[in-house]
């Protein structure tokens, strides 16, 4: 599942500027929700907008990514540890800054491999069209999430839903609750978890556990990704991966049409 960026044109910087002065304006002038509460279809569909809107609009950003992978051990504890710095680029084009010592080839396989894993998770957070109906969603509640009034979702997977994918059939047996703005409709935190073990690829790959976490912090945009950490423990025939991976998103500005990378580096395309 990938983002579904779109190809920037000419001259798109400056219409965004203006778009998003306006929008930010007209943002700031919603000094609270509407005082009647959507009905949750209402609230989902608005969701998914907002997030299919948002992953276009983001390909007029760059940004970083700083990507930590952890192998643990059966006490949770890392026993190795490996960092990758990734600048996000327009049209989802990556360019590997992080400067490690070794075999240069090995180095470069190994760094391309953690940022091609980061982004599927990313893109994931944006794969709610297809996903939202594959779950019993319920809202709790309205309130504040640090200053921003949100709704309160629980959701959890139909586990007899039928799947095609070894990801479909992992998601009808993920539990979790998330805050969705009031405002905008922006997803600005979740905590999921896999409510029990899952056996996929003919029984071959075994998900033990699984952990999933978002935040979202605002930018002149909106809500942007902030932090979005995996932690998963699988099991394969005579081996296991216990693994969490973190990534961290920051520096986000508006794209300059030839600007040059900061630091020297290969052009990654995850």
């Amino acid at each position: 599942m990938r983002l579904p960026f779109l190809k920037p044109f000419a001259g798109c910087a400056g219409v965004l500027l203006g778009w998003l002065a306006i929008r930010t304006s007209l943002l700031a002038e919603l000094s609270s929700p509407p005082a009647q509460v959507p009905s949750l279809s209402s609230i989902l569909n608005r969701m998914v907008d907002k997030q299919e809107a948002l992953a276009r609009e983001l390909n007029a950003y760059q940004f970083l990514e700083e990507i930590d992978l952890e192998t643990l051990g059966k006490d949770n504890l890392p026993r190795s540890h490996s960092h990758v710095v990734v600048q996000i680029r327009p049209n989802s084009h990556a360019l590997i800054l992080t400067d490690t010592p070794g075999d240069e080839r090995a180095r470069r396989a190994a760094a391309e491999a953690e940022v091609k894993q980061a982004r599927r998770g990313i893109e994931t957070v944006y794969s709610f069209r297809k996903a939202v109906p594959r779950f019993h969603v319920v809202l709790l509640g309205q309130g504040d999430w640090r200053g921003e009034p949100a709704y309160h979702l629980a959701f959890s997977g139909k586990p007899n839903e039928p799947y095609r994918t070894p990801l479909e059939k992992l998601l009808n047996h993920v539990h979790g609750q998330m805050h969705v703005s009031a405002r905008d409709y922006s997803i600005l935190e979740t905590h999921a978890f896999l409510a029990e073990p899952v056996n996929v690829a003919w029984f071959l790959v075994r998900f033990e556990h699984l952990d999933f976490s978002y935040a979202a912090e605002r930018i002149p945009l909106g809500y942007a990704p902030k932090r979005v950490t995996f932690h998963y423990r699988v099991r394969i025939p005579f081996a296991s991966r216990h693994e969490r991976q973190q990534i961290h998103l920051v520096d986000y500005r508006l794209a300059k049409p030839a600007e040059s990378p900061a630091k020297p580096g290969s052009p990654l395309t995850p």
